[in-house]
């Protein structure tokens, strides 16, 4: 069995979040306890880190865990370069890559300019030629979600990309943030996970931006042979508990 913690939305140092009354330095430290007092080693960040000023103190908070990260719309390459350059990106412009295992294939994307590039997608469609379960992570949701941050703030080409997902036949499942949400959407061979943010969260309410700094949390993805599990662990202020 293997087990990931996907955390998201951090929004370190930025005034945004703050002004929403969010501790996010304080947040990403209890989540991260509470990651490891579950006995999780692995983590994967799903985008926006935060104000360029806060990369050295989230990579130093990351230090004692296996980690991945990919960017969001608030965060650049060559902001975050510096702090973070494995190897697998030392000869590209974007962040993207993939690794494997014995039954999953890990695709990691680049969403940082709101949409993903003609390289990326290409790139996407060779690596889906492959017989194992896909876990896709992304910054920004593929299906759309009923919420207005979808209708103001979308992943631009997303249509594009469905299409490649969907044509490949493969089974996939969607890791992203972005919406600062938790929600559950199902479409042809497409499964999708929205995960709330570690800073400020926003309603699901398709009319207007709502946001609120009430709870913050992450998600445990469980891996055991070729099944997927997933929940949802949230802190309202008094401990992590997990809701689904």
């Amino acid at each position: 069995m293997k087990r990931i913690a996907q955390i998201t939305d951090l929004h370190l140092m930025e005034e945004w979040s703050a002004k929403y009354g969010a501790d996010a330095d304080t947040n990403m430290k209890l989540v991260l306890q509470d990651v490891g007092a579950r006995g999780i080693r692995e983590v994967i960040f799903t985008g926006d880190i935060g104000h360029p000023d806060a990369y050295q103190r989230f990579f130093a908070l990351l230090k004692d865990f296996d980690f991945t990260v990919i960017p969001g719309n608030h965060d650049t390459f060559a902001g975050i370069r510096p702090h973070y350059l494995p190897d697998y990106l030392k000869t590209k412009s974007e962040m993207f890559h993939s690794t494997e295992d014995e039954y999953f294939k890990y695709i990691f994307l680049d969403s940082s300019s709101d949409s993903i590039s003609e390289i990326q997608l290409k790139w996407l469609e060779n690596e889906l030629l492959t017989t194992r379960h896909v876990l896709l992570f992304v910054h920004h949701p593929v299906l759309q979600v009923l919420t207005a941050v979808d209708f103001k703030y979308p992943l631009l080409n997303r249509a594009a990309i469905k299409d490649i997902l969907v044509r490949s036949g493969r089974e996939i499942t969607v890791f992203c943030g972005h919406y600062h949400t938790d929600d559950f959407t199902k479409e042809e061979n497409i499964t999708q996970y929205v995960t709330p943010a570690a800073s400020v969260q926003m309603e699901k309410n398709p009319l207007e931006i709502v946001v609120h700094s009430r709870y913050y949390g992450y998600r445990i993805i469980t891996l055991e042979g070729r099944a997927v599990s997933t929940q949802v662990v949230l802190n309202h202020g008094k401990g992590f508990d997990v809701v689904d």
